[in-house]
């Protein structure tokens, strides 16, 4: 081999180790509170997170990750109480993070990002929100009267508070709309099940979003399960759109719509198979306290009336079978149940017109809605009135 050859391998290999050194991401930082413990370092998507790799934190209270990436990721920095800092990583990023002692996932600081730095702005925006929020919803919960002008007074004050963050979501939105972050805006919750932005019309971020990032950053896990999820959104939304038309042939004669719904065995059921019963049309969702704790009190009223001609239709506003399945089964409703597991994008609420749960209609034997949202201490004085 001559000089020169030999000369022109090395340099291969020389820049083929320093690129591969330079797509090395490094993360370390103090966490003094949680010295002798360890640390986890995933990856996430849309839908699900991938264990990367794990730490210990030493006695001084260091820690240090280093991962390989090839595109630009959001990582997840693990304590063992499952608090996690988000970390939007690119390839050859050294970051360092500075965990206060007395919290984990807020109040933290972080540098050598500016996409993490702008989520760490993120999660504090929406932490004082919740703080906000979570005496209304505690002194509401605590009302007797949930329908008097206390709880009318209560629920103004929380949803001028909740639209005050989604402006500033969809400020940052914009702001940053070919940002990896506003990847992570778009799917900020208040709770576990309140997302901030919850409208049919806020598709058009999701997919102004998906449009901008997926042209930067083709490659990155992150961005295609945002691409995924976005198409999936798009499709139940035509599908939504389509079965609006459908609907205006599903009318019996009474100009009550029908449904046809699956129940939890996977039997087609049909609403209006209950025609010359009283039926209450019922909505309501595992995931929300209220619409079950309005079911119990109807479970009573059913066992009464049923042999005399009541029936309860009630429709579940989830997504999640399993989750579904276990709420009928642990509440073991005697009634028919069914789900299109298609929340948020539900025809049947679309058509009824159904904005909160729980929400119910009152359906006489002849088809026709007599009452909409009763409560369940005064459904029998309508069924007295009406079999």
């Amino acid at each position: 081999m001559s000089i020169k050859t030999f000369s022109g391998l090395i340099l291969v290999i020389v820049l083929t180790g320093a690129c591969s050194k330079n797509d090395n991401v490094k993360i370390s930082g103090s966490y003094p509170s949680g010295a002798g413990e360890y640390l986890q370092l995933e990856m996430l998507n849309i839908t699900a997170t991938q264990f990367i790799d794990s730490a210990r934190i030493s006695k001084k209270g260091t820690f240090k990750f280093t991962v390989e990436l090839d595109n630009p990721e959001l990582l997840l920095v693990k304590n063992n109480k499952n608090q996690h800092i988000n970390v939007l990583a690119f390839p050859g990023d050294d970051i360092t993070l500075t965990v206060n002692d007395t919290t984990f996932r807020s109040g933290y600081g972080i540098a050598g990002s500016e996409e993490s730095e702008k989520i760490r702005g993120l999660v504090e925006k929406i932490e004082k929100t919740r703080m906000q929020l979570d005496p209304i919803v505690t002194a509401l919960d605590a009302l007797d009267d949930q329908e008097g002008p206390e709880a009318d007074k209560l629920i103004a004050e929380y949803v001028r508070i909740f639209q005050e963050q989604k402006k500033s979501t969809i400020h940052f939105i914009v702001q940053n709309i070919s940002s990896l972050s506003s990847v992570y805006a778009l799917y900020q919750r208040i709770s576990p099940d309140i997302y901030v932005l919850n409208d049919l019309k806020d598709l058009q971020y999701f997919k102004i979003v998906s449009d901008s990032v997926s042209v930067r950053y083709p490659g990155s896990t992150l961005v295609m399960s945002l691409m995924q999820d976005v198409k999936k959104r798009f499709d139940e939304y035509n599908t939504m759109i389509t079965l609006n038309e459908i609907s205006k042939t599903n009318q019996v004669e009474t100009g009550l719509i029908d449904l046809k719904i699956e129940d939890d065995e996977g039997m087609e059921r049909s609403l209006k198979a209950l025609e010359g019963k009283v039926v209450l049309l019922n909505f309501w969702a595992s995931w929300n306290s209220d619409s079950r704790d309005v079911n119990r009190q109807y479970m009573k009223t059913w066992e009464e009336y049923h042999s005399r001609g009541f029936e309860v239709y009630s429709v579940s506003l989830d997504s999640d079978r399993t989750r579904w399945k276990s709420a009928i089964y642990f509440e073991q409703y005697p009634w028919i149940d069914v789900c299109e597991l298609t929340y948020p994008y539900s025809y049947a609420a679309t058509i009824y017109n159904v904005t909160s749960i729980p929400a119910n209609y009152l359906i006489d034997r002849e088809g026709n809605v007599v009452a909409k949202n009763i409560p369940g201490n005064r459904l029998s004085t309508w069924l007295d009135n009406l079999l």
